[in-house]
């Protein structure tokens, strides 16, 4: 029932649907018409096709949610105090409606690229949007964080700065540049994070159990400080 409420409320958010859902649908239609999609390879049409689900993605777990979550946390924070609906109910509560909010994000970008005949389904495919959608989670794990932390007006002024920082780190930037000393540097710093092993793994590069670790491990240590953040803010009131 909670969940229902959530996602009626969420469908009547102009932010939700600019940033979520127009903006990376228009994002794609333009790199479409730019590169010449029909002459891309199938491996770069999916390349660009889950990075606009990511963009839409980022959008409803940093921009939207962590302000939907900021409305609210004052009555769960005492709520969490004074009966046995704790934080951490609430949190579940509201990654399963993130998770059902991001899937959405990506069936409809799927059936834009079906449109425009610009997808393969394969199962590199697949495996990309189930990885997209985990990585969905993660980032509202972040997005959930700042919104129990900050107020509605910081949030306005740091979320969309934030999202474009954490787009940086979704893809390695020795797929797109040259080798030298910052590109080394920053792929050093995307191998602390998940999306590094996601992408190793679509890559197919020939180890995939160890990716999967090595995505696992990341995706629980990088958490941690985010968990430790939101059980402190629970002291704290």
């Amino acid at each position: 029932m909670i969940t229902l409420i959530q996602l009626k409320q969420v469908a009547r958010n102009r932010r939700f649907l600019f940033f979520t859902i127009l903006f990376p649908a228009l994002w794609y239609l333009m790199m479409a018409k730019l590169l010449n999609f029909p002459r891309a390879s199938a491996n770069y049409q999916l390349v660009l096709l889950v990075l606009a689900i990511l963009i839409g993605i980022l959008g409803n777990s940093i921009v939207t949610f962590s302000k939907r979550i900021s409305s609210n946390r004052h009555f769960y924070f005492l709520q969490a105090r004074t009966s046995q609906y704790s934080i951490w109910n609430y949190m579940g509560t509201q990654l399963s409606v993130q998770l059902i909010l991001n899937l959405t994000i990506t069936v409809i970008l799927i059936i834009l690229a079906c449109l425009l005949q610009t997808i393969h389904f394969n199962r590199v495919a697949w495996l990309s949007f189930v990885l997209a959608n985990m990585f969905g989670v993660y980032l509202s794990v972040i997005g959930f964080t700042f919104g129990t932390s900050f107020e509605r007006t910081a949030i306005d002024a740091g979320s969309t700065p934030l999202m474009f920082l954490l787009a940086t780190f979704i893809v390695p930037w020795k797929v797109f540049l040259p080798a030298n000393t910052m590109v080394d540097f920053m792929t050093a710093i995307q191998k602390i994070f998940p999306s590094y092993y996601a992408y190793q793994m679509v890559q197919q590069d020939g180890q995939l159990w160890k990716n999967i670790g090595m995505f696992a491990t990341s995706f629980v240590i990088t958490l941690l400080p985010f968990f430790i953040a939101i059980a402190a803010k629970l002291r704290h009131h």
